[in-house]
């Protein structure tokens, strides 16, 4: 093997360090241009409420003695004495006053227990059931149904259910007595038949 000209390992070695100090410029400035968006990055995390509490000023305490402690004031004796009872005025509220629809709803029902009783044909004792609706007055229309049976017999069919809920629902309530709320009551009734 020969040996390398000098003259050409010369030239290469300056077009390296040519090089190099071309890439080193620009990298340096990136280097700088980083640090100062770090540092504007910072100022402005930085806390600057005006809400710090001030600072204390310093007060100065002369010494006395070493260990002299200023005596604790003793606890005033307890005191015996009671307050005097005081005699309050009895509560006593008004019941809520009942709907004046109510009475009229209640015999309406009373008036569809035939057709109640329809739905219970070939039942072996008679039977009572506890019947929970919502009532909208203005309209006489009954929604959201809880029937559940009050005696200890059998639970309902399905189509006793339907059956006595056709019943109960339909046709709508005729509710006079000049009630304007404009919610629904919730009312419950127990029923026999």
């Amino acid at each position: 093997m020969s040996r390398p000209d000098p003259s050409r390992l010369a030239a290469a070695r300056a077009k390296l360090d040519a090089a190099r100090a071309r890439t080193a410029k620009p990298s340096r400035r990136k280097r700088w241009l980083l640090l100062a968006l770090l540092l504007a990055l910072l100022a402005m995390l930085q806390d600057c409420s005006c809400n710090q509490a001030p600072a204390q000023p310093c007060v100065q305490v002369e010494a006395t003695g070493v260990g002299v402690a200023e005596p604790v004031p003793e606890p005033p004796p307890p005191d015996d004495r009671r307050l005097e009872r005081r005699d309050r005025p009895e509560l006593h509220p008004r019941p809520p006053a009942t709907p004046p629809w109510l009475a009229a709803f209640r015999m309406q029902v009373a008036a569809r227990s035939p057709r109640l009783a329809q739905c219970f044909i070939g039942a072996n004792r008679p039977g009572r059931l506890r019947w929970t609706t919502t009532v909208e007055p203005a309209h006489g229309a009954v929604s959201e149904h809880v029937v559940e049976p009050t005696l200890q017999g059998d639970e309902l069919t399905a189509t006793e259910r339907a059956c006595a809920l056709k019943a109960l629902s339909t046709p709508p309530y005729r509710l006079e007595g000049g009630d304007t709320r404009t919610t629904p009551s919730r009312v419950s009734l127990v029923l026999e038949f």
